[in-house]
């Protein structure tokens, strides 16, 4: 019989495997404290073989397989078992339900009698029907399940999961307990299978949030039309009277001897860039020192998010480009470095969105089972450029369902970087406190708007706050908030809770509420 060289390797593989094992075993001290078992059991045989007495045989027989039967369960009842859990979606909405299924299976002849199964799940995820105890671990419960497996079976268990809060979700891992049918040893086993789950914002008409339905971002409802972009030249010509100085070509000029103009190519379409403020609070250099982290209200900044995405959705839905910038950190899970992808399509029930922007990875901490990036150079930062492809919505809510307050920069920072990348004539909408944007930030976007670009601030709280004449409008706060949140539950038959709502409970019909999915909004101007 002739072996190749791929049976021989397995072999050996299986042979290193099988020595592992016995050198763990050998210094393993509950099989250790299992041997005077034997050795008591073998001295009663031996005793009843020299006095011929048939009951003390039996009895030493009896001893041994009780030292037996435990150690050959402790050995070998979590070998051969496999665990699966599946998501039946990894991008879901607030209050959408998903699947939740775990499947066990017992490949070998060895029957477990009790096989324990604890899985570490995020706190906001509701498994309903299941047992979910609470788990030291801030954020985090334990869902337990109890297996009875006989000889080469498997068993599937099915839950609906409901979450309620946005966010980037990690499931895992896991503890696998079983043992012998008599509870006298117990056998351990992590299980590292994580599983990851994203949670949208919630996305709501804009006439919800107290926009109008014309022209949401600009005193005229006007057509759409082309834009003369002056960072793109196309060529010059012969200088006309009322022609702008500034975009004189001095080059042409010199060598003609007559003055001529540049003139630029028309830009395809509008550009909205959002700028999210995560910030909620103002600096208290009493307290905490110049430009110190205060803190975050929780109410208030998901009401901004929530509106970035819903304004995000609304100019992607009119065709328009839709960038978005942000002083948050963005949560990527412990084994995985998020990045959006700038000019990449992706689809919607894709496994993970992950892609480069130019900076490599870097350090974090870990925060409720995701880490959170904090190096310098990427901490409190967020960009995806510009874009009206088909795969900018998906970026865009990945973005922000994995947007954390974590020690933001100021908004103001962030909008100097970015203006020099700004195309002319750009829509900018602010979305954030305006406790945390004051003077200086209002300041900064007046410049923005005298450079030639249209800006609209969406305020949430009720700070007072002098906007030099820009476009200003009101959220509202945390009432505004769990309004929100209660309408788009009722729209799904939930309470605030998640649970059904009663059969006689009224619908809810939110004010403002448009037949369909989305209101039907006027182009930009």
């Amino acid at each position: 019989m002739f072996y190749t060289e791929r049976d021989l390797d397995r072999s050996r593989r299986r042979g290193e495997r099988l020595r592992r094992q016995l050198r763990h075993y050998a210094s393993d001290e509950n099989i250790l404290s299992r041997r005077p078992w034997y050795l008591v059991g073998a001295l009663l045989m031996l005793v009843s073989l020299a006095l011929r007495d048939e009951i003390l045989f039996v009895s030493g027989l009896a001893v041994i397989l009780l030292g037996a039967i435990p150690e050959i369960w402790y050995r070998f009842c979590l070998s051969e078992v496999i665990v699966r859990r599946h998501l039946g979606l990894d991008r879901v909405r607030i209050g959408d339900e998903i699947a939740f299924t775990i499947t066990i299976e017992n490949r070998k002849i060895l029957p477990l009698p009790r096989l324990d199964l604890e899985d570490d799940i995020p706190e906001d995820c509701r498994i309903i029907s299941a047992v979910v105890r609470p788990s030291f671990k801030t954020g985090r419960a334990t869902l337990t399940n109890a297996f009875s497996l006989w000889a080469m079976q498997r068993v599937t268990r099915r839950y609906q999961m409901r979450i309620l809060e946005r966010g980037a979700y990690t499931f895992g891992p896991m503890l696998l307990q079983s043992g012998d049918p008599l509870g006298v040893l117990n056998r351990q086993q992590v299980i590292e299978q994580p599983a990851y789950l994203l949670v949208h914002p919630l996305v709501m008409p804009l006439e919800r949030f107290g926009l109008p339905a014309r022209a949401p971002f600009g005193d005229l409802a006007t057509t759409r039309r082309l834009l003369a972009d002056p960072l793109r030249v196309a060529g010059v010509r012969d200088y006309t009277a009322g022609d702008d100085p500034r975009h004189i070509h001095w080059k042409a000029t010199a060598r003609t001897g007559a003055l001529h103009t540049k003139v630029f190519e028309p830009s395809a379409h509008h550009t909205l860039t959002i700028f999210l403020d995560l910030r909620t609070f103002g600096r208290d250099d009493r307290l905490f020192g110049h430009g110190q982290f205060v803190g975050v209200d929780h109410d208030l900044s998901e009401l901004a998010i929530s509106a970035a995405a819903s304004v995000a959705a609304w100019g992607l839905e009119q065709r328009y480009a839709v960038g978005l910038c942000a002083n948050g950190t963005m949560q990527t899970h412990d084994d995985l470095v998020w990045r959006p992808q700038a000019n990449a399509d992706g689809e919607p029930g894709a496994s993970n969105a992950s892609g480069a922007s130019g900076e490599a990875a870097d350090a974090g901490v870990t925060i409720g089972g995701v880490r959170a990036i904090t190096a310098r150079r990427s901490a409190g930062r967020l960009r995806i450029p510009p874009a009206s492809d088909s795969g900018q919505l998906l970026r865009l809510m990945d973005a922000l369902a994995r947007l954390v307050a974590f020690v933001p920069r100021p908004i103001g920072d962030i909008v100097v970087e970015e203006t020099p990348r700004l195309p002319y004539g750009s829509t900018v909408v602010y979305v954030g406190a305006a406790q945390a944007l004051g003077g200086e930030g209002v300041e900064v976007f007046s410049r923005l708007r005298s450079a030639g670009h249209s800006v609209t601030l969406l305020l949430t709280g009720d700070t007072p706050l002098v906007t030099r004449r820009l476009p200003s409008l009101r959220l509202g706060g945390s009432v505004k908030w769990h309004e929100l949140i209660r309408g788009a539950l009722a729209e799904r038959g939930l309470d605030a809770d998640g649970q059904p709502l009663p059969p006689d409970a009224p619908e809810a019909t939110p004010e403002g509420a448009a037949s369909h999915p989305r209101a039907s909004l006027e182009a930009l101007p």
